[in-house]
């Protein structure tokens, strides 16, 4: 009896022991830590949330990070304005998305993305590869729409041409299309030697007709007084004066006149394309919105 009871203390002994020691153990082990990007993407930090998780990445690999993690980490640098670094985490997450539909649309951000980062060649490509092995037709058809907007963006005119032709924005008038359509054909580098040749044949000329009438009357005032003060040394017979202001101070001055010409018709053939550019993706945008 003596010997039951004993063992029986003993028992109760080794159990008040654990149950004294498992506070004392599990106060010294480490609480989880906790998951640094998001707390630092709630703080408002996204440059330093995309350091953390790059330093993840490099130290486990990318399945260290949750794909929701990466995308969130990726749309808050795009919204930081730093689209280069934003790209990569939207592309590891929709490669690692589990819903079809989801990598997708994760995919296609990350194109919009690479747009703002005038990385076009590489935002065709994620267009592209949605749209010919994306989940259902309207996310192709999205993909296709916002391909046509890389085009239009990249400047280049016959690829823009063709895209549009095969996506015609609907409600919008034809002609209108095609005026647009014929802005983005136009060469800034062509512009910018005719407006140098009509200020080389006359001072202001390439300035006024590329919509700078300031620079013009400017240019035309200097070089005219100039030529004027040119002609009455020449009467003069001072011959050495005429050539140190002809040749010293006026041919300065008629170079960057003709500088200033091409310029002005440079500036306003770039203007003209970007206004061309931004109305056909409105048209296009407003096309894809609907489609939806």
């Amino acid at each position: 009896m003596r010997r039951c009871l004993d063992r029986r203390l003993r028992a109760l002994g080794v159990a008040a022991g654990l149950l004294i020691l498992a506070p004392a153990a599990s106060a010294q082990t480490p609480p989880p830590e906790p998951d640094l990007v998001s707390a630092l993407l709630r703080l408002g930090l996204p440059h330093e949330a995309g350091w953390e998780a790059r330093r993840l990445t490099v130290e486990g690999g990318p399945e260290a990070i949750a794909p929701q993690t990466a995308y969130e980490v990726g749309m808050a640098l795009a919204l930081d304005g730093r689209p280069d670094e934003a790209a990569p985490f939207l592309t590891d997450a929709a490669a690692a998305a589990p819903d079809p539909r989801r990598a997708d649309q994760w995919e296609l951000a990350a194109g919009v993305v690479l747009l703002r980062a005038h990385a076009y060649p590489r935002a065709l490509h994620l267009f592209a590869r949605v749209e010919e092995f994306g989940s259902d037709d309207g996310v192709r058809a999205v993909a296709r729409r916002l391909g046509c907007v890389a085009e239009v963006l990249s400047g280049d005119a016959a690829a823009a041409r063709a895209c549009v032709a095969a996506l015609p924005p609907a409600g919008a008038d034809p002609r209108q299309v095609q005026a647009l359509l014929d802005g983005l054909d136009v060469d800034p580098r062509r512009r910018a030697i005719m407006g140098g040749v009509l200020s080389a044949l006359l001072p202001g000329l390439g300035q006024v007709t590329g919509g700078r009438p300031g620079d013009a009357a400017l240019a035309l005032l200097v070089n005219g007084g100039l030529g004027v003060a040119v002609g009455f040394l020449l009467a003069d017979g001072d011959i050495a004066a005429a050539s140190l202001v002809g040749l010293g101070v006026g041919l300065r001055y008629y170079l960057g006149n003709i500088e200033h010409g091409a310029a002005a018709w440079r500036a306003a053939a770039e203007q003209r394309r970007t206004r061309a550019a931004e109305r056909l993706i409105r048209l296009l945008g407003s096309t894809t919105a609907a489609s939806r």
